[in-house]
Formats: structure tokens, sequence, C-alpha cells
């Protein structure tokens, strides 16, 4: 029985980080999938896990099989929220490029955001999955059954004020990332109102600056997503900081 409830504690804290981490936490990602990752994980990691306590009763193993859920939710939302910095400055360049009405659904997050939002998201995705850091989040759960052993969990939501604070960081990294663009169409829409004021019978607004808006937009996103990726890559151990300092605090 104690093999059986620490199997159940295991593969909770594992399927809570599976439903929330990114790419592989994804709408579009079959539940199958997330079994098959989830279940020969939990077998490789049972051994490691170390003298998991039998519960007394069945409410104390319902409780630990909770808390380990949203242990594992928290964590892989920790990387989440990293992740998503860059979809939300491609969404914010797409508003501001004049693209917002050309709306699709994004495969990896199933919302519709602009279009330039569903490329740079599957870029991003590409690139997460590139630079190994889903093996990186694979890890650093082995590495938490060390930190706070199956069923030892006390405080599974002792980082969500930490998730918190990292959720503003990464709002304000993503308005930075998205900044150079909400400039240049500042001074696109500045420029044609000041050419409408001295030129009144002239649409200048309407007839060029929607044009201009679109293709200069695009343009400047092409020379400086390289830029953008790479600060965004820079961030993503952020994540992973987030996710053990979520579980040390779990523990208590």
């Amino acid at each position: 029985m104690t093999l059986v409830a620490g199997g159940m504690f295991v593969f909770s804290r594992i399927g809570g980080l599976l439903m929330a981490m990114p790419v592989l936490g994804a709408s579009g990602i079959p539940v199958q999938a997330r079994l098959a990752v989830a279940v020969p994980l939990s077998l490789l990691l049972l051994p490691s896990a170390g003298q998991v306590p039998l519960p007394a009763t069945l409410s104390a193993l319902l409780g630990g099989i909770i808390s380990e859920v949203v242990l594992g939710l928290l964590m892989g939302f920790c990387m989440q929220v990293v992740y998503a910095a860059l979809g939300v400055a491609a969404d914010l360049a797409s508003t501001q490029a004049g693209l917002q009405l050309a709306g699709m659904v994004d495969p990896v997050t199933m919302a519709q955001p602009g279009v330039l939002g569903v490329l740079v998201t599957w870029l991003g995705a590409g690139v997460f999955l590139g630079a190994d850091m889903h093996l990186f989040c694979l890890t650093t759960l082995g590495s938490s059954f060390h930190e706070v052993p199956p069923g030892a969990v006390t405080m599974a939501l002792g980082g969500a004020e930490g998730l918190v604070r990292l959720s503003g960081t990464m709002l304000l990294t993503s308005v930075q990332l998205a900044a150079p663009l909400t400039v240049f169409v500042f001074s696109v829409n500045l420029a044609m109102s000041i050419l409408g004021r001295m030129a009144p019978g002239q649409q200048f607004f309407f007839a060029v600056g929607t044009t201009l808006h679109v293709v200069a937009g695009l343009a400047l996103l092409t020379l400086a997503l390289p830029a953008m990726l790479r600060v965004w890559v820079d961030l993503l151990p952020t994540g992973l900081e987030a996710m053990m300092q979520a579980v040390h605090l779990a523990g208590g």
C-alpha cells in the first residue's frame, strides 16, 4: 500500500505539471499524450522519490493527492507565465500594427490572438523545444521530489505570491519587447495627424496611414524579432528558478 500511495502522489505532481507547463500542457495536446508521458515518468521517479509514509485515513490520502496536483500546477504555471511573455508582446505588436482584425485560432493555446501572435507563438514553441526547456522542466520536477518528498507537501500554494510577482514582471517585459513597434506606430499616427491638419482635404490618415502601419510594422517586427527571441530565451531560466522556489515554499 505504501508503494501505491507513493505512486499516486508522484503521478499527481507530474500530472499537474504536464497540465500547466508550456507546449506539453497546451490545449491542443491530447490527454492520451500527456498520460503517455506521465505514467512512465512516474515509474521512473518513484524509486528515487524516497520513502513515502502511508496516509492514516482516506481523507489524508485525498488531501495529499490534491496538494500534489496543486503543487504541480503551480510549478507549470511558473514556466507558463515566462513562456507567455513572448506571445503577449507579439499580440501587442500585432494590435499596434493594425492586424488585430485578421484573427485566427492558435492551435497551441486555442485562443484568437492576432496573426503575428500566432506566428510568434509557434516560433516560440519551436525555440522552447529546441532549447530543451521541456526537459529542464522535467529535470526540475525530478529534483522537487528530493526537496519535498511525495506526500510531504504542507503549503501547496506557498509559492502563489511569487507567481503573482512573476506575472507582473513578465507583463512589464512583454510591454518592453513590444515598445519599439509601439513607438514607431505612434510616430506614424502623429505624422499622419499633422499632415491631415496641414491639408484637411487629403485623407492622409485613412489613405496612407493604415497601409504604412501594416507594411512598416511588419518590416520593423522582422528586424526586431531576433533580438526579442534572445531576450526571451535569457528569461526562460527565471521560470525554472520560480518552480524550485514554489517547491521550497510548499515544503514549509
